[in-house]
């Protein structure tokens, strides 16, 4: 199992446009850019829809986004709580904590972000911010390759499974997938699993 310094983000190239926070917004293409990356305080409470958010993610301009990332988590938008999540993992725009980190990265995943269900894998592996765990790495990754659509992130989580089942012994990986089973029925998706 990997864990990059940089979150896999190719997924949020295709956020819906939509959810909007704070006032005044003029979009960061009209600003002049600053040197120094901190946002001022016209820039912290200028509306944002989520696709602005995911544009200056990865231009990284965390401070500008952090704490409209932690209002839509803090409301329950799911790719807000994965964001906010990653964020606190790899240290962007916040001190790094790996324990909020998977706090965040719990509630996402549990409702269905694979993005998150991977990298929860990958903290639960190495015992980063819970204890580790490798039955438990093994489960959110079954989780996640079942909700990633084809590319290269459900590739990215093939490998790790792969990596993690070198390091289980068999009966570890029967539980394992077991136990993703039994989750992905209870959201009604065991079939994600190949399972009637």
């Amino acid at each position: 199992v990997r864990a990059d310094d940089n979150a896999p983000i190719e997924e949020y190239q295709n956020v819906p446009k939509g959810m909007m926070m704070g006032e005044n917004y003029a979009s960061p293409e009209n600003k002049a850019e600053k040197t120094d990356g901190a946002a001022t305080a016209s820039e912290e409470t200028a509306v944002m829809s989520i696709e602005d958010i995911v544009k200056n993610y990865h231009d990284g301009k965390f401070d500008l986004i952090k704490t409209r990332v932690q209002q839509l988590a803090e409301k329950g938008q799911h790719q807000a709580e994965e964001m906010l999540g990653i964020m606190y993992h790899n240290g962007q725009g916040v001190e790094k904590d790996p324990a909020k980190a998977v706090i965040w990265l719990t509630k996402a995943a549990e409702a269905g972000r694979p993005l998150a269900q991977h990298h929860l894998a990958v903290m639960t592996y190495a015992g980063e911010g819970a204890e580790a765990s490798p039955l438990k790495a093994l489960m959110w990754l079954h989780i996640a390759i079942a909700y990633y659509p084809d590319g290269p992130e459900k590739k990215r989580a093939m490998e790790d499974r792969e990596n993690v089942y070198a390091a289980v012994n068999r009966r570890d990986r029967e539980r394992a997938l077991e136990l993703a089973q039994e989750w992905l029925d209870k959201k009604g998706d065991k079939r994600l699993l190949g399972q009637p």
